[in-house]
């Protein structure tokens, strides 16, 4: 009984890395779509929202990031199989790299409602939320995989590829995934 002790300890760590503004919403948790019709009223509010960004721009006075909105998780996590509620903007004071933060990356941020902009997308204008980042996370590509978490193993091995994973084209390629041979 006292091995189980270290292994679940390890389980329950592995959660801790997040920030709790990331991890925790605020209360009241309020939404885009609540904020995004009325951002004067809820001008210096707590947010914790998450999404897809769309692109990023620097200047002299700080950075700038377009993201589309999409519902968090438990852990705070953007779903981009969610339904989104809009586009909102995130200003920084310090420089944020478009190579790290380019175009699809997963972003959570907690901050404060500063105020409503007006941008151009596609020709069309569009008033826009601006949030001040207190706490910026950004998802990598291992902490949202959609594929079973054993079909990356190195030793992944269906002898018979059947079940539900398996339709037209969806069978696993015979190959040892991430190069891994031993």
């Amino acid at each position: 009984m006292r091995f189980l002790l270290p292994i679940v300890m390890l389980l329950l760590s592995a959660c801790s890395n997040l920030p709790v503004a990331i991890k925790e919403a605020p209360s009241p948790d309020w939404q885009l779509s609540q904020v995004a019709t009325q951002a004067e009223q809820h001008k210096g509010d707590s947010i914790r929202w998450g999404g897809q960004v769309v692109k990023v721009e620097n200047n002299d006075n700080g950075s700038t990031i377009h993201v589309v909105q999409f519902p968090l998780n438990s852990f705070g996590r953007p779903d981009s199989d969610g339904v989104s509620q809009g586009r909102f903007l995130i200003h920084s004071d310090s420089f944020i790299d478009p190579y790290i933060y380019k175009a699809g990356t997963l972003i959570t941020v907690a901050g404060i409602v500063k105020n409503k902009e007006t941008v151009t997308i596609d020709k069309k204008s569009m008033s826009l939320p601006v949030v001040t980042a207190t706490q910026l996370y950004r998802w990598s590509k291992n902490d949202y995989s959609r594929d079973p978490y054993w079909r990356g193993h190195p030793y992944y091995y269906d002898p018979f590829a059947y079940g539900p994973y398996y339709g037209p084209g969806l069978r696993p390629s015979w190959r040892y995934y991430d190069g891994y041979y031993w």
